[in-house]
Protein backbone atom coordinates (compact mmCIF):
# COMPACT_ATOMS: atom_id res chain seq x y z
CA UNK A 1 0.00 0.00 0.00
CA UNK A 2 1.76 3.10 -0.95
CA UNK A 3 1.15 6.52 0.52
CA UNK A 4 2.95 9.76 0.00
CA UNK A 5 3.08 12.94 1.73
CA UNK A 6 0.79 16.00 1.20
CA UNK A 7 3.50 17.86 0.11
CA UNK A 8 5.39 15.00 -2.11
CA UNK A 9 1.48 14.12 -3.35
CA UNK A 10 1.11 18.25 -4.82
CA UNK A 11 5.21 18.37 -6.04
CA UNK A 12 4.80 15.09 -7.72
CA UNK A 13 1.67 15.03 -9.05
CA UNK A 14 0.41 12.82 -12.00
CA UNK A 15 4.13 12.80 -13.61
CA UNK A 16 4.55 9.82 -10.95
CA UNK A 17 1.17 7.79 -10.84
CA UNK A 18 2.72 5.41 -13.40
CA UNK A 19 5.59 4.54 -11.08
CA UNK A 20 3.12 4.81 -8.17
CA UNK A 21 0.83 1.78 -9.98
CA UNK A 22 3.98 -0.32 -10.68
CA UNK A 23 5.09 0.00 -7.22
CA UNK A 24 1.43 -0.53 -6.24
CA UNK A 25 0.82 -3.76 -8.25
CA UNK A 26 4.84 -5.02 -7.02
CA UNK A 27 3.30 -4.71 -2.80
CA UNK A 28 0.31 -6.30 -3.95
CA UNK A 29 2.20 -9.24 -5.10
CA UNK A 30 3.70 -9.61 -1.39
CA UNK A 31 0.46 -10.44 0.14
CA UNK A 32 0.77 -12.67 2.99
CA UNK A 33 -1.00 -15.63 3.86
CA UNK A 34 -1.07 -18.89 6.37
CA UNK A 35 -2.12 -16.22 8.93
CA UNK A 36 0.42 -13.27 7.99
CA UNK A 37 0.03 -10.59 5.99
CA UNK A 38 2.70 -7.56 4.85
CA UNK A 39 1.96 -4.11 4.01
CA UNK A 40 3.54 -0.86 4.06
CA UNK A 41 1.88 2.47 5.47
CA UNK A 42 2.94 6.22 4.63
CA UNK A 43 2.13 9.61 6.20
CA UNK A 44 3.50 13.10 6.84
CA UNK A 45 5.01 11.52 10.00
CA UNK A 46 3.26 8.99 10.73
CA UNK A 47 0.53 6.56 9.67
CA UNK A 48 -2.29 3.78 10.82
CA UNK A 49 -3.49 0.53 9.92
CA UNK A 50 -7.03 -0.93 10.24
CA UNK A 51 -7.94 -4.57 9.88
CA UNK A 52 -11.49 -5.75 9.81
CA UNK A 53 -11.57 -9.36 11.08
CA UNK A 54 -13.02 -12.22 9.47
CA UNK A 55 -16.66 -11.78 7.97
CA UNK A 56 -17.84 -14.97 10.09
CA UNK A 57 -16.58 -14.14 13.58
CA UNK A 58 -18.66 -14.61 16.98
CA UNK A 59 -19.90 -11.77 18.66
CA UNK A 60 -17.67 -10.50 20.98
CA UNK A 61 -15.09 -12.64 19.83
CA UNK A 62 -11.38 -11.15 20.16
CA UNK A 63 -8.99 -11.46 17.47
CA UNK A 64 -5.10 -10.00 18.21
CA UNK A 65 -3.33 -8.50 15.97
CA UNK A 66 0.61 -7.77 15.83
CA UNK A 67 2.58 -5.74 13.34
CA UNK A 68 5.97 -5.59 12.61
CA UNK A 69 8.32 -3.77 10.87
CA UNK A 70 10.15 -5.44 7.85
CA UNK A 71 11.35 -3.02 5.51
CA UNK A 72 11.54 0.99 5.50
CA UNK A 73 10.06 2.95 2.75
CA UNK A 74 11.81 6.16 1.31
CA UNK A 75 9.37 8.36 -1.22
CA UNK A 76 11.39 9.99 -4.31
CA UNK A 77 10.97 11.80 -7.68
CA UNK A 78 10.93 7.95 -9.23
CA UNK A 79 8.71 6.52 -6.72
CA UNK A 80 8.95 4.42 -3.62
CA UNK A 81 11.62 2.32 -2.70
CA UNK A 82 12.30 0.12 0.27
CA UNK A 83 15.41 -0.30 2.19
CA UNK A 84 16.80 -2.58 4.73
CA UNK A 85 15.93 -0.95 7.95
CA UNK A 86 19.50 -0.36 10.42
CA UNK A 87 18.78 -3.16 12.52
CA UNK A 88 18.84 -5.86 9.41
CA UNK A 89 22.33 -4.46 7.84
CA UNK A 90 23.70 -7.80 8.97
CA UNK A 91 20.66 -10.29 8.35
CA UNK A 92 20.26 -12.10 5.29
CA UNK A 93 17.10 -10.68 3.30
CA UNK A 94 13.89 -13.20 3.59
CA UNK A 95 13.94 -15.94 0.27
CA UNK A 96 12.58 -14.01 -2.58
CA UNK A 97 13.55 -10.77 -2.01
CA UNK A 98 16.56 -9.50 -3.35
CA UNK A 99 18.12 -6.04 -3.31
CA UNK A 100 19.17 -4.31 -6.61
CA UNK A 101 22.32 -1.35 -7.23
CA UNK A 102 20.87 1.16 -5.67
CA UNK A 103 20.58 -0.70 -2.47
CA UNK A 104 16.29 -1.12 -3.05
CA UNK A 105 14.88 -4.02 -1.47
CA UNK A 106 12.97 -6.38 -4.45
CA UNK A 107 10.43 -8.85 -4.70
CA UNK A 108 12.41 -10.91 -7.51
CA UNK A 109 15.27 -12.63 -8.63
CA UNK A 110 18.65 -11.37 -9.40
CA UNK A 111 20.24 -12.34 -12.28
CA UNK A 112 23.62 -13.27 -12.87
CA UNK A 113 24.81 -9.98 -14.41
CA UNK A 114 23.62 -8.07 -11.44
CA UNK A 115 20.20 -7.14 -12.68
CA UNK A 116 16.94 -7.53 -10.56
CA UNK A 117 13.73 -9.33 -12.66
CA UNK A 118 10.71 -8.10 -10.61
CA UNK A 119 8.12 -11.12 -9.26
CA UNK A 120 5.10 -10.45 -10.17
CA UNK A 121 3.31 -13.63 -8.21
CA UNK A 122 0.08 -12.27 -6.37
CA UNK A 123 0.83 -14.76 -3.81
CA UNK A 124 3.97 -15.11 -1.43
CA UNK A 125 4.92 -18.86 -1.17
CA UNK A 126 5.00 -20.81 1.69
CA UNK A 127 8.37 -21.02 1.33
CA UNK A 128 8.53 -16.95 1.41
CA UNK A 129 6.18 -16.54 4.06
CA UNK A 130 8.53 -18.89 6.68
CA UNK A 131 11.39 -16.36 5.54
CA UNK A 132 10.01 -13.84 6.55
CA UNK A 133 8.73 -14.95 9.65
CA UNK A 134 12.02 -15.85 10.12
CA UNK A 135 13.25 -12.89 9.23
CA UNK A 136 11.38 -10.93 11.55
CA UNK A 137 12.36 -13.47 14.10
CA UNK A 138 12.55 -12.27 17.73
CA UNK A 139 11.69 -8.91 16.68
CA UNK A 140 9.21 -6.80 19.46
CA UNK A 141 6.17 -5.62 17.41
CA UNK A 142 5.87 -2.25 16.47
CA UNK A 143 2.13 -1.72 17.26
CA UNK A 144 -0.69 -3.79 18.11
CA UNK A 145 -4.43 -4.23 17.50
CA UNK A 146 -7.27 -6.30 18.71
CA UNK A 147 -10.63 -6.52 17.70
CA UNK A 148 -13.78 -7.73 19.41
CA UNK A 149 -16.47 -9.54 17.18
CA UNK A 150 -17.02 -7.92 13.54
CA UNK A 151 -15.86 -4.27 14.42
CA UNK A 152 -11.95 -3.29 13.41
CA UNK A 153 -9.10 -3.19 14.71
CA UNK A 154 -6.60 -0.17 14.40
CA UNK A 155 -3.06 0.59 15.10
CA UNK A 156 -1.87 4.13 14.98
CA UNK A 157 2.13 5.64 15.44
CA UNK A 158 3.23 3.32 12.32
CA UNK A 159 5.85 5.13 10.24
CA UNK A 160 6.21 4.78 6.31
CA UNK A 161 7.35 1.08 5.66
CA UNK A 162 6.26 -2.47 4.53
CA UNK A 163 4.57 -4.08 7.21
CA UNK A 164 3.93 -7.60 8.28
CA UNK A 165 1.30 -8.82 10.43
CA UNK A 166 0.35 -11.62 12.26
CA UNK A 167 -3.18 -12.61 14.30
CA UNK A 168 -4.05 -14.70 16.77
CA UNK A 169 -6.66 -16.57 15.18
CA UNK A 170 -4.20 -18.08 12.24
CA UNK A 171 -6.54 -16.31 9.84
CA UNK A 172 -5.45 -14.45 6.41
CA UNK A 173 -5.10 -11.04 6.58
CA UNK A 174 -4.68 -9.41 2.91
CA UNK A 175 -4.39 -5.69 1.34
CA UNK A 176 -7.42 -4.05 -0.28
CA UNK A 177 -6.61 -0.45 -0.29
CA UNK A 178 -3.78 2.44 -0.92
CA UNK A 179 -4.74 4.87 1.36
CA UNK A 180 -2.83 7.28 3.66
CA UNK A 181 -4.62 5.26 6.38
CA UNK A 182 -4.70 1.61 5.25
CA UNK A 183 -7.48 -0.48 5.12
CA UNK A 184 -6.40 -4.65 5.47
CA UNK A 185 -9.36 -7.19 5.63
CA UNK A 186 -8.45 -10.72 7.40
CA UNK A 187 -10.24 -12.31 4.68
CA UNK A 188 -9.90 -16.16 5.96
CA UNK A 189 -13.08 -18.12 6.90
CA UNK A 190 -13.03 -20.16 9.12
CA UNK A 191 -15.51 -22.95 8.50
CA UNK A 192 -18.19 -23.64 10.83
CA UNK A 193 -18.01 -27.37 11.74
CA UNK A 194 -20.73 -29.70 10.92
CA UNK A 195 -22.72 -32.52 12.60
CA UNK A 196 -25.31 -35.11 11.91
CA UNK A 197 -26.48 -38.47 13.22
CA UNK A 198 -25.52 -41.79 10.36
CA UNK A 199 -27.41 -44.38 12.29
CA UNK A 200 -29.72 -45.29 15.12
CA UNK A 201 -30.46 -49.12 15.90
CA UNK A 202 -29.93 -51.81 18.68
CA UNK A 203 -27.10 -54.60 18.03
CA UNK A 204 -26.57 -57.87 19.80
CA UNK A 205 -23.26 -58.89 21.03
CA UNK A 206 -22.37 -60.02 17.03
CA UNK A 207 -22.89 -56.82 15.91
CA UNK A 208 -26.01 -58.06 14.05
CA UNK A 209 -29.05 -55.22 14.05
CA UNK A 210 -31.64 -56.45 16.07
CA UNK A 211 -34.05 -53.27 15.27
CA UNK A 212 -33.56 -49.93 14.12
CA UNK A 213 -35.33 -46.23 14.36
CA UNK A 214 -35.07 -44.20 11.48
CA UNK A 215 -32.91 -40.82 10.29
CA UNK A 216 -34.20 -37.65 8.65
CA UNK A 217 -32.07 -37.36 5.14
CA UNK A 218 -30.22 -34.76 6.41
CA UNK A 219 -29.37 -36.65 9.76
CA UNK A 220 -30.65 -33.70 12.17
CA UNK A 221 -33.33 -36.15 13.45
CA UNK A 222 -33.52 -39.26 14.20
CA UNK A 223 -36.74 -41.74 15.85
CA UNK A 224 -34.65 -44.35 18.62
CA UNK A 225 -35.49 -46.82 21.43
CA UNK A 226 -34.24 -46.53 24.02
CA UNK A 227 -30.55 -48.34 24.45
CA UNK A 228 -30.57 -47.82 21.05
CA UNK A 229 -26.75 -46.74 19.50
CA UNK A 230 -27.20 -43.61 17.71
CA UNK A 231 -24.07 -42.58 15.76
CA UNK A 232 -22.08 -39.41 14.78
CA UNK A 233 -20.38 -37.88 12.30
CA UNK A 234 -18.43 -34.51 12.66
CA UNK A 235 -16.36 -32.44 10.38
CA UNK A 236 -14.09 -29.91 10.28
CA UNK A 237 -12.14 -28.32 7.20
CA UNK A 238 -8.47 -27.18 7.69
CA UNK A 239 -8.21 -23.38 6.37
CA UNK A 240 -5.15 -21.66 5.43
CA UNK A 241 -3.19 -20.33 8.63
CA UNK A 242 -4.97 -23.04 10.94
CA UNK A 243 -3.50 -23.41 14.76
CA UNK A 244 -4.74 -24.81 17.87
CA UNK A 245 -7.80 -26.52 16.24
CA UNK A 246 -9.57 -28.03 19.58
CA UNK A 247 -12.89 -30.45 18.25
CA UNK A 248 -15.91 -29.76 21.37
CA UNK A 249 -18.82 -32.08 21.36
CA UNK A 250 -21.67 -31.59 24.93
CA UNK A 251 -24.02 -34.08 25.02
CA UNK A 252 -27.49 -33.52 26.64
CA UNK A 253 -28.35 -35.71 29.78
CA UNK A 254 -30.49 -38.30 27.37
CA UNK A 255 -27.31 -39.94 25.69
CA UNK A 256 -24.99 -41.80 27.07
CA UNK A 257 -21.12 -40.92 25.12
CA UNK A 258 -19.41 -44.45 24.61
CA UNK A 259 -16.08 -43.30 24.28
CA UNK A 260 -15.35 -44.33 20.84
CA UNK A 261 -14.28 -41.02 19.06
CA UNK A 262 -11.97 -41.55 16.32
CA UNK A 263 -10.72 -39.40 13.24
CA UNK A 264 -10.62 -40.02 9.71
CA UNK A 265 -9.19 -38.35 6.47
CA UNK A 266 -11.73 -39.86 3.97
CA UNK A 267 -11.64 -43.66 4.35
CA UNK A 268 -8.71 -43.69 6.11
CA UNK A 269 -8.14 -43.24 10.19
CA UNK A 270 -5.87 -41.06 11.41
CA UNK A 271 -3.35 -42.76 14.10
CA UNK A 272 -4.07 -41.33 17.49
CA UNK A 273 -0.78 -39.91 17.86
CA UNK A 274 -1.98 -36.76 15.77
CA UNK A 275 -4.55 -35.71 18.95
CA UNK A 276 -5.72 -35.97 22.39
CA UNK A 277 -8.89 -36.47 23.65
CA UNK A 278 -8.11 -35.26 27.01
CA UNK A 279 -11.61 -33.85 28.20
CA UNK A 280 -11.63 -30.22 28.40
CA UNK A 281 -14.28 -28.34 31.02
CA UNK A 282 -17.60 -28.56 30.38
CA UNK A 283 -17.18 -31.12 27.31
CA UNK A 284 -18.59 -34.83 26.66
CA UNK A 285 -15.69 -35.25 24.03
CA UNK A 286 -12.52 -33.03 23.35
CA UNK A 287 -10.82 -33.10 20.51
CA UNK A 288 -7.40 -31.57 20.29
CA UNK A 289 -5.01 -31.35 17.00
CA UNK A 290 -1.27 -31.69 16.81
CA UNK A 291 -0.51 -28.37 14.88
CA UNK A 292 2.08 -30.35 13.17
CA UNK A 293 -0.96 -32.58 11.73
CA UNK A 294 -2.80 -29.92 11.04
CA UNK A 295 -0.26 -28.06 8.93
CA UNK A 296 0.84 -30.80 7.13
CA UNK A 297 -2.64 -30.96 5.77
CA UNK A 298 -3.85 -29.13 2.25
CA UNK A 299 -5.88 -26.07 2.66
CA UNK A 300 -9.69 -27.14 2.48
CA UNK A 301 -8.97 -30.77 3.92
CA UNK A 302 -12.07 -32.25 5.75
CA UNK A 303 -10.92 -33.97 8.57
CA UNK A 304 -14.01 -36.25 9.46
CA UNK A 305 -14.77 -36.86 13.17
CA UNK A 306 -16.53 -39.93 14.21
CA UNK A 307 -18.26 -41.42 17.73
CA UNK A 308 -21.64 -42.92 19.13
CA UNK A 309 -23.80 -42.43 22.12
CA UNK A 310 -26.07 -44.69 23.94
CA UNK A 311 -29.87 -43.20 24.43
CA UNK A 312 -30.45 -43.58 28.00
CA UNK A 313 -33.58 -42.04 28.23
CA UNK A 314 -37.37 -43.12 27.20
CA UNK A 315 -38.74 -39.83 27.85
CA UNK A 316 -37.35 -37.83 24.65
CA UNK A 317 -41.17 -37.06 22.67
CA UNK A 318 -41.21 -33.49 23.53
CA UNK A 319 -37.60 -33.21 24.27
CA UNK A 320 -35.43 -34.63 22.51
CA UNK A 321 -31.63 -35.46 23.62
CA UNK A 322 -29.63 -33.20 21.62
CA UNK A 323 -25.64 -32.32 21.11
CA UNK A 324 -23.80 -29.10 19.68
CA UNK A 325 -20.38 -29.09 18.31
CA UNK A 326 -18.12 -26.24 17.78
CA UNK A 327 -14.41 -25.43 17.24
CA UNK A 328 -11.83 -23.68 19.06
CA UNK A 329 -8.99 -21.92 17.11
CA UNK A 330 -6.25 -19.62 17.64
CA UNK A 331 -3.92 -18.25 20.57
CA UNK A 332 -7.31 -17.03 22.27
CA UNK A 333 -9.17 -20.26 21.72
CA UNK A 334 -11.56 -18.28 19.06
CA UNK A 335 -14.67 -20.37 18.85
CA UNK A 336 -17.27 -21.13 16.03
CA UNK A 337 -20.26 -22.96 16.89
CA UNK A 338 -22.20 -25.51 14.28
CA UNK A 339 -25.32 -24.46 13.13
CA UNK A 340 -26.23 -28.32 13.65
CA UNK A 341 -27.77 -29.63 16.38
CA UNK A 342 -28.80 -33.43 15.71
CA UNK A 343 -31.77 -34.26 18.02
CA UNK A 344 -33.05 -38.17 18.96
CA UNK A 345 -37.07 -38.44 19.55
CA UNK A 346 -38.24 -41.69 21.10
CA UNK A 347 -42.09 -42.27 21.10
CA UNK A 348 -44.46 -43.90 24.18
CA UNK A 349 -48.15 -45.43 24.12
CA UNK A 350 -50.84 -44.82 26.97
CA UNK A 351 -53.51 -47.14 27.71
CA UNK A 352 -56.67 -46.34 30.12
CA UNK A 353 -58.46 -48.98 30.75
CA UNK A 354 -62.77 -48.64 31.50
CA UNK A 355 -65.80 -51.23 31.72
CA UNK A 356 -68.93 -51.28 29.44
CA UNK A 357 -70.03 -48.00 31.60
CA UNK A 358 -67.05 -45.94 31.24
CA UNK A 359 -65.61 -46.48 34.60
CA UNK A 360 -62.27 -47.05 35.59
CA UNK A 361 -61.36 -50.94 35.57
CA UNK A 362 -58.24 -52.20 37.48
CA UNK A 363 -56.47 -55.71 37.09
CA UNK A 364 -56.21 -55.50 33.10
CA UNK A 365 -52.74 -56.60 31.88
CA UNK A 366 -51.03 -55.36 28.53
CA UNK A 367 -48.24 -56.37 26.76
CA UNK A 368 -47.08 -55.02 22.77
CA UNK A 369 -46.41 -56.64 19.98
CA UNK A 370 -44.27 -54.95 16.73
CA UNK A 371 -44.94 -56.15 13.28
CA UNK A 372 -42.37 -58.68 13.73
CA UNK A 373 -44.31 -60.94 16.27
CA UNK A 374 -41.99 -60.13 18.75
CA UNK A 375 -43.13 -58.60 22.75
CA UNK A 376 -41.51 -55.33 24.17
CA UNK A 377 -39.33 -55.48 26.85
CA UNK A 378 -38.10 -52.77 28.81
CA UNK A 379 -35.38 -53.96 31.57
CA UNK A 380 -32.40 -51.34 32.33
CA UNK A 381 -33.36 -48.66 30.11
CA UNK A 382 -32.91 -50.93 26.99
CA UNK A 383 -36.10 -52.14 25.05
CA UNK A 384 -35.86 -55.52 23.12
CA UNK A 385 -38.19 -57.36 21.50
CA UNK A 386 -38.57 -61.29 22.66
CA UNK A 387 -40.29 -64.04 21.42
CA UNK A 388 -42.09 -65.51 24.29
CA UNK A 389 -44.81 -63.18 25.34
CA UNK A 390 -44.00 -64.75 28.87
CA UNK A 391 -40.90 -62.50 28.99
CA UNK A 392 -42.56 -59.52 27.99
CA UNK A 393 -43.15 -56.60 29.90
CA UNK A 394 -46.85 -56.37 31.31
CA UNK A 395 -48.18 -53.40 32.50
CA UNK A 396 -51.45 -53.55 34.36
CA UNK A 397 -54.33 -50.89 34.76
CA UNK A 398 -54.62 -49.33 38.37
CA UNK A 399 -57.83 -48.41 40.11
CA UNK A 400 -57.89 -45.42 38.24
CA UNK A 401 -57.97 -47.31 35.16
CA UNK A 402 -53.99 -46.01 33.94
CA UNK A 403 -51.89 -48.26 32.33
CA UNK A 404 -47.90 -47.36 32.84
CA UNK A 405 -46.96 -46.22 29.40
CA UNK A 406 -45.03 -48.39 26.66
CA UNK A 407 -41.94 -45.91 26.59
CA UNK A 408 -38.77 -45.26 24.07
CA UNK A 409 -40.44 -46.59 21.28
CA UNK A 410 -38.66 -45.87 17.78
CA UNK A 411 -41.09 -45.74 14.69
CA UNK A 412 -42.93 -48.83 13.86
CA UNK A 413 -46.56 -50.55 14.13
CA UNK A 414 -47.39 -51.83 16.81
CA UNK A 415 -50.26 -53.63 18.39
CA UNK A 416 -51.37 -53.39 22.34
CA UNK A 417 -52.62 -57.26 23.57
CA UNK A 418 -54.45 -58.21 26.88
CA UNK A 419 -52.56 -60.40 28.66
CA UNK A 420 -54.68 -60.94 31.64
CA UNK A 421 -58.21 -59.96 31.90
CA UNK A 422 -60.30 -58.88 34.86
CA UNK A 423 -62.39 -61.46 36.35
CA UNK A 424 -65.90 -61.42 35.56
CA UNK A 425 -65.16 -59.39 31.96
CA UNK A 426 -64.54 -60.28 28.32
CA UNK A 427 -61.12 -60.11 26.92
CA UNK A 428 -60.27 -57.02 24.95
CA UNK A 429 -59.85 -56.62 21.23
CA UNK A 430 -55.93 -56.34 20.36
CA UNK A 431 -55.23 -52.67 18.47
CA UNK A 432 -52.82 -51.24 16.73
CA UNK A 433 -50.87 -47.86 16.42
CA UNK A 434 -48.57 -46.80 14.04
CA UNK A 435 -45.27 -43.98 15.14
CA UNK A 436 -44.51 -42.60 11.84
CA UNK A 437 -40.92 -41.96 10.80
CA UNK A 438 -39.71 -38.05 10.42
CA UNK A 439 -43.24 -36.95 12.55
CA UNK A 440 -41.66 -35.38 15.61
CA UNK A 441 -45.33 -34.26 17.00
CA UNK A 442 -46.69 -34.97 20.05
CA UNK A 443 -49.38 -36.09 18.53
CA UNK A 444 -47.56 -39.23 17.09
CA UNK A 445 -45.23 -39.36 19.33
CA UNK A 446 -47.62 -39.38 22.45
CA UNK A 447 -50.30 -41.59 21.39
CA UNK A 448 -53.26 -42.74 23.39
CA UNK A 449 -56.02 -45.54 23.59
CA UNK A 450 -59.11 -46.26 25.90
CA UNK A 451 -59.50 -50.31 26.38
CA UNK A 452 -62.89 -51.02 27.43
CA UNK A 453 -64.07 -54.43 29.01
CA UNK A 454 -67.54 -55.25 29.11
CA UNK A 455 -68.93 -57.47 32.34
CA UNK A 456 -70.48 -61.30 31.65
CA UNK A 457 -68.71 -64.65 29.91
CA UNK A 458 -69.08 -64.20 26.28
CA UNK A 459 -69.54 -67.74 24.33
CA UNK A 460 -66.88 -68.44 21.68
CA UNK A 461 -69.03 -68.24 18.54
CA UNK A 462 -65.93 -69.73 16.50
CA UNK A 463 -63.70 -72.33 17.13
CA UNK A 464 -63.84 -75.88 18.39
CA UNK A 465 -67.64 -76.78 18.78
CA UNK A 466 -68.60 -73.46 20.95
CA UNK A 467 -72.10 -72.97 21.25
CA UNK A 468 -72.86 -75.02 18.14
CA UNK A 469 -72.64 -77.96 20.90
CA UNK A 470 -75.46 -76.63 23.08
CA UNK A 471 -78.04 -75.65 19.76
CA UNK A 472 -76.83 -79.72 18.59
CA UNK A 473 -77.06 -80.76 22.41
CA UNK A 474 -80.43 -78.54 22.91
CA UNK A 475 -82.00 -79.95 19.57
CA UNK A 476 -81.26 -83.53 20.48
CA UNK A 477 -83.67 -82.89 23.49
CA UNK A 478 -86.32 -81.23 21.90
CA UNK A 479 -86.67 -84.10 19.58
CA UNK A 480 -86.20 -86.75 22.48
CA UNK A 481 -88.92 -84.86 24.10
CA UNK A 482 -91.10 -84.61 20.93
CA UNK A 483 -90.42 -88.41 20.56
CA UNK A 484 -91.28 -89.17 23.75
CA UNK A 485 -94.22 -87.15 24.06
CA UNK A 486 -95.76 -89.28 20.87
CA UNK A 487 -94.95 -92.55 22.45
CA UNK A 488 -96.83 -91.66 25.60
CA UNK A 489 -100.01 -90.55 23.52
CA UNK A 490 -100.06 -93.92 21.50
CA UNK A 491 -99.35 -95.57 24.65
CA UNK A 492 -102.24 -94.42 26.23
CA UNK A 493 -104.60 -94.96 23.86
CA UNK A 494 -103.90 -98.55 23.69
Amino acid sequence: ITVLSGKDREKKGMKNMKNLKKMFALLLAMVMVLGMSTLTAFADTTGSITITPPTNTEAGQKNDYKIYKVFDAVASDKGISYKVMDSKKDVALPAGFVTDAAGNVIHGTKEADGSVTPNTATELTSEEIAAIKAYVGSDVAVATATSFGTDSATATGLAAGYYFITTSTGTVVTIDSAKPNAQVNDKNVIQKPTKKITEAAYKDADGNVVNSGSLDTNGQNALASVGMTVKYEATVTKTKGAKNYIFHDKMDDGLTYNNDVKVYLGADEVAAANYDTTKANGDTITVKFTDAFIQSLADNTVITIKYSATVNSDALTVDPAKNTASLSYGDNNSVIKTTDTPKVYNAKFTVTKQDGNGQALAGAGFVLKNADGKYYNLTNKVVTWVDDIANATEYTSGADGAVPAFTGLANGTYTLVEKTVPAGYNKAADSTFTIEAGDYTKQNLEQASTVINKAGTELPSTGGMGTTLFYVVGGILVLAAGIMLVARKRMSSR
